[in-house]
């Protein structure tokens, strides 16, 4: 099992109200959040190297 397949039933343990589609979704828009963070915080920084 990947780490994304226990992340989504672990949140679908958590809260069994949703279905597994539902969950997929909230954690496919957690990590490309997470992503946009990470660009953020790198180009951030190689702006003043330049």
């Amino acid at each position: 099992m990947t780490a994304f397949d226990t992340k989504v039933e672990e949140l679908i343990a958590k809260h069994p109200h949703l279905t597994k589609e539902e969950a997929i979704k909230i954690i496919t828009e957690k990590n490309d959040r997470k992503k946009q963070k990470r660009n953020a915080r790198t180009n951030k920084g190689s702006v003043n190297k330049g």
